[in-house]
């Protein structure tokens, strides 16, 4: 059974694990060293943030970090990639913020693909501040009803009691 739900404490391991890995499979064009030395902070950054994991039969696969409407990252295991998880995650977000940002690689060509089939739209280009990348700061205006019958998330799945 698929469900989204808060992060917890002992979900740390797991979600660090899928960031981790994520980041070094997905980021080729950045040295693993950044993720490396990101990886105490991010650590220490998850439990005090707003975020929701996507199970699979009880085992964690994806995760969803957000700030105020801003997707600080999501991650899927690959193995789960292609399946609606990203998708997924991204309408339960939705459910509580009307228009969301993030910040995404220009070399990351499947994360701007996947972001711009599910509309979202480049407002700006920057190097990113640490690594000198260009990341494109993209967002999603949100229409009525739109994600909860395209997608055909029922929300009786997800932990409700985080409404």
């Amino acid at each position: 059974m698929d469900i989204i739900r808060k992060f917890y404490d002992m979900d740390l391991k797991k979600v660090m694990q899928i960031w981790y890995d994520c980041n070094c499979e997905v980021h080729d064009f950045i040295p693993i060293s950044y993720w490396d030395r990101s990886f105490g902070y991010v650590s220490r950054l998850i439990p005090k943030s707003e975020v929701y994991v996507y199970e699979i039969n009880g085992l964690i696969v994806g995760f969803i970090g957000v700030d105020e409407g801003y997707i600080e990252g999501l991650f899927v295991h690959k193995d789960y990639r292609g399946l609606g998880v990203g998708t997924k995650l991204i309408a339960y977000v939705l459910q509580y913020y009307d228009f969301i940002e993030l910040d995404v690689f220009e070399k990351n060509y499947g994360a701007v693909c996947f972001y711009e089939n599910r509309n979202f739209q480049k407002l700006r280009s920057l190097p990113h501040e640490d690594l000198g990348e260009i990341e494109y700061r993209m967002c999603y205006r949100k229409k009525k009803e739109e994600w909860s019958y395209i997608y055909n998330f029922n929300l009786s799945e997800a932990d409700t009691s985080l409404q």
